[in-house]
Formats: structure tokens, C-alpha cells, sequence
């Protein structure tokens, strides 16, 4: 559905009726902002953020789940500050030449579902980019997802928290026939080919091609 954003404006777009509001979809507190952008997020896009904590942590968190981060607004990303005791984050809806159409909820800090929660405002780039305790975006994006077989002697995968392979950085070690890899995610790093994963709901990196030219995992072909 097509939205004109200006003459929206002052309207809210979001339907706290739906499921995307409520548990067991989501399970974040009711009438907090993060409540509003984890709803928000899969009302709009089919997405499910699972930030745990206080707005503040959402950034860290979102990033290091393997979500796309930006420091500039993007349509349909989860915008996200760090000051007080808790934060606050707002969804980017739309941005347009130097405009940046959002939505929000208890920015009054009242802790409950009131009557400006979710309306459209909007705000100019160079306004948005000088908001106090800015941390970035984090970008709401469907991730396309390939199987791959592991193809390790020994049926084992190793998974870690960053595409720094390094014995600290490994989270652990699975044993399976096949992984979910995220599209375009290959990247070529200290002379390995890398690609992330997603496994048991959480993102990792792991090794798709070695130091050697092994390869580990490759693309499973349907018959």
C-alpha cells in the first residue's frame, strides 16, 4: 500500500490492534518506544528485531544480531540514542531528498499507549543528523537466505561472533548437513572466503572456503 507521507502527517500509521503489538508476537513492554519500533518493524517489513533491554541497548544489540547499521537515516530503520537512563529510539518510515518522515512512541516518557503514539512527524537531514546522544540506524531489512551443505569431513562448523577468526571470537562448534547463509554476505578476509550464517535464530560468520582452498560449505543444488 502507497503512502503519502506529507499529507499523513500528524496521523498514526501504525494499528496497535494487530498482532504485531501484542504478545506473544511481541513481548516488549506496551506503550514503550521499544515496544512501538519492534512492532512496528514487523508490521511493515515481516521483521522480528528481538532487542532485549532498554532503548539504549537496542544499537549494540540489533548490530551484533547482524543487522545492517547505518550513521544516516535509510527508510524503514530503527533510529537509536543513548542519553538519559534509558534511550530512546524512533522508526524511520521514509526519507526523501532532505526530509525524514518518522514515527515514535513515549517520547513524554509517560509509559503508556497515548494519542501521539505512532503519529507521522517529519524533520529535516541536517536537523536529524544534530539530535543529541545520536548512536546510527539500524536498518529493517528482510536477509534472503541460501542453504548450504557443510561439506567438512567431519560434518563440523565453526561459528563465530565476528569475521575476525580468532580463537576468542568462536562461539561454538555445530555439527549439521546444512546451514542457512545469508545472501551477499560473502567477503574474503585474511585469506579466507567468509560468508554469515544464520543458526538457531542468531546471525555468526563462518568459513565457507580456508586458508588452504578447502572449501567447507558449498551451495546445495535442489534436485
Amino acid at each position: 500500500m502507497s503512502i503519502n507521507y506529507e499529507r499523513s502527517l500528524g496521523k498514526r500509521l501504525a494499528d496497535f490492534n494487530s498482532k504485531y503489538y501484542k504478545p506473544p508476537v511481541n513481548t516488549a513492554l506496551r506503550g514503550q518506544c521499544v515496544w512501538y519500533t519492534q512492532g512496528r518493524a514487523f508490521e511493515k517489513k515481516g521483521i522480528k528485531i528481538g532487542a532485549r533491554g532498554n532503548a539504549k541497548d537496542v544499537y549494540q544489540s540489533c548490530k551484533n544480531s547482524g543487522f545492517q547499521v547505518s550513521k544516516y537515516p535509510k527508510p524503514n530503520s530503527i533510529v537509536c540514542f543513548n542519553g538519559g537512563t534509558y534511550g530512546h529510539v524512533k522508526y524511520v518510515e521514509y526519507v526523501i531528498a532532505d526530509t525524514v518522515y518518522y514515527t515514535e512512541a513515549n517520547w513524554n516518557a509517560d509509559n503508556v499507549v497515548s494519542y501521539d503514539d505512532g503519529i507521522l512527524k517529519k524533520m529535516s537531514i541536517e536537523s536529524w543528523m544534530k539530535q543529541s546522544n545520536l548512536q546510527g540506524h539500524v536498518v529493517v531489512k528482510k536477509e534472503q537466505l541460501i542453504t548450504f551443505e557443510v561439506v567438512k569431513k567431519n560434518g563440523k562448523l565453526g561459528l563465530y561472533k565476528s569475521s575476525s577468526i580468532e580463537r576468542k571470537n568462536k562461539v561454538k562448534t555445530i555439527k549439521a548437513k546444512t546451514v542457512k547463509v545469508i545472501a551477499g554476505s560473502g567477503k574474503v578476509k585474511g585469506g579466507r572466503e567468509l560468508v554469515k550464517v544464520l543458526y538457531d535464530n542468531r546471525y555468526y560468520w563462518a568459513i565457507r572456503i580456508n586458508k588452504s582452498g578447502i572449501r567447507q560449505l558449498k551451495r546445495k543444488i535442489n534436485k
